[in-house]
């Protein structure tokens, strides 16, 4: 659904390569600078209304810090308060970011993680 239009719209914004270093669902152990964009729980469709809200979080794995960072802060600056744009299968009415940047330390080999979380309205377009 709206995951893979995400993936693709970050494709096409050059944040990163699908297969390569953006991936759906998950951060590959043998990657070792990459974005995930992962659903996360959301509120349930409206039954009256055709539309949804979405939740999704962004992960980046990288091994320098400013690297990893920077390349949140893009998509980050990308998807906060953008309204009203078609992205794939998706006609999105807004999308937001849920909070800042955060700095989840590092994994078993010192690569630097963040997450961001954003919330998506939008419907089928």
């Amino acid at each position: 659904m709206i995951i893979n239009d995400i993936v693709a719209f970050l494709h096409a914004e050059h944040i990163g390569i699908k297969g390569t270093n953006l991936f759906i669902g998950e951060l590959p152990l043998d990657k070792q600078d990459c974005i995930a964009v992962m659903p996360a729980p959301s509120p349930e469709p409206d039954k009256s209304i055709p539309f949804f809200v979405q939740t999704v979080d962004v992960w980046t794995r990288f091994s320098k810090t400013g690297d990893g960072y920077q390349k949140m802060q893009d998509i980050f600056d990308l998807f906060h308060r953008r309204h009203h744009f078609t992205m794939g299968s998706s006609y999105v009415y807004l999308s937001y970011a849920l909070g800042g940047i955060d700095d989840l330390d590092r994994d078993v080999e010192s690569r630097k993680l963040f997450k961001a979380s954003f919330g998506f309205i939008f419907r089928a377009a």
